[in-house]
């Protein structure tokens, strides 16, 4: 080996040394670095597992609907004289809603009531006759059934002239007019002249999966179910009522059952038509251990949690039974004063230590709404 060479190779040596030496030192800084990192405690929100009760709750979105709705139609011809209500007005049973111009019933009924008079007076008059056999037994009875006939026709008009003036049927309250006032009209009219929707009681239509209909089948035979309707999105009590059918076949083409339930709706805050969010309430479970729902975590193994033990982050595995609003209703793996977190950052990891800062929200356990 020449000088030259051995030169070249004691320089490289030394390099080589030096960037050993330099590797060494920063991945001891970056080893201390992550010490001092995981030494340092994670700020987390925790609240407490409690025991309260819970209903246990079927959910869905239903649709309001009227029990009674009429088409109110006119059963005689003519001019539609007057309108004696607002569209969109509540009204009562009885209440007059439309006069059909009275004048050619109230003609037709003269004439009809002149011609009975007639052929009852001619029946009269041929009885005695009749039976002294002036007339014979087929003018008589002729004359009757012309007295028969008049009488009936009569009848028909009068019914007629009552058909002029349009009632409610029921309470409820109006939609908009098919037809105004000065426009012909006629019982072949494939408009109505307005709908009336009951509004009180009123309905709500809404299905469940077959699946659960066992379940409510053996609630019901033991009685107490509830149904507590909100908005669609599950906000606003919008009253309780009470289930009074259930569908005898499973819809095929969505395997569901169709229930309905009944509501005062004294302030009218339910309307035909809207959608409402429907909780069928089967029982109250008395002693429930629930956490926020924002302490559920999934992993490869399922649910767990992180416990707060000791000032360190535990995980928990748990078995979650349902869901109520924000809360989780837990089976197994919560007792009831444990500490939960309910929200932490990413890199919690167990045995990481931790301190609680509740500032930024609640630190109980929210209470069902």
């Amino acid at each position: 080996m020449t000088r030259k060479t051995l030169s070249l190779f004691t320089f490289a040596v030394i390099i080589t040394a030096l960037i050993a030496a330099l590797v060494w030192r920063i991945a001891g800084d970056t080893r201390t670095g992550q010490s001092k990192r995981t030494d340092q405690p994670l700020v987390v929100e925790t609240a407490s597992a409690r025991r309260q009760p819970m209903p246990i709750l079927l959910q869905a979105v239903g649709q309001v609907e009227s029990e009674h709705s009429v088409q109110i139609r006119p059963q005689v011809s003519g001019m539609l004289a007057a309108v004696y209500f607002s569209e969109g007005q509540a009204v009562t049973k009885g209440q007059r809603l439309f006069r059909i111009d009275p004048a050619p019933y109230e003609a037709a009924l003269d004439s009809a009531r002149a011609a009975a008079e007639n052929d009852q007076a001619q029946a009269a008059r041929l009885a005695p006759l009749a039976g002294k056999d002036y007339v014979t037994p087929q003018e008589y009875g002729n004359a009757r059934t012309a007295a028969d006939q008049a009488r009936a026709a009569l009848i028909q008009a009068r019914i007629n002239l009552a058909y002029t003036d349009i009632r409610a049927p029921i309470a409820g309250r109006t939609g908009s007019l098919g037809v105004k006032a000065g426009n012909l009209v006629a019982p072949t009219d494939t408009a109505s002249l307005v709908v009336i929707n009951q509004m009180q009681p009123i309905l709500v239509r809404y299905s469940i999966p077959q699946q659960t209909l066992p379940t409510l089948q053996r609630y019901q035979a033991q009685g107490g179910i509830r149904i507590f309707i909100t908005r669609e999105d599950g906000s606003s009590d919008l009253g309780e009522g009470k289930l009074i059918f259930v569908d005898n076949a499973v819809t095929t083409n969505t395997g569901t059952v169709t229930l309905k339930a009944r509501l005062p709706n004294t302030q009218e805050q339910l309307w035909p038509g809207q959608y409402v969010g429907v909780r069928t309430q089967l029982a109250v479970q008395a002693d429930a251990i629930v956490v926020p729902q924002s302490a559920i975590q999934t992993g490869q193994n399922g649910n767990f949690v992180y416990i707060i033990e000791q000032d360190k982050a535990v995980i928990r595995p748990v078995q979650v039974d349902r869901q109520v609003d924000d809360l989780a209703i837990i089976a197994t793996g919560v007792k009831a004063g444990e500490t939960v977190v309910t929200r932490a950052p990413r890199n919690l990891r167990p045995g990481v230590k931790v301190v609680i800062d509740n500032s930024a929200g609640k630190s109980a356990t929210p209470d069902l709404p």
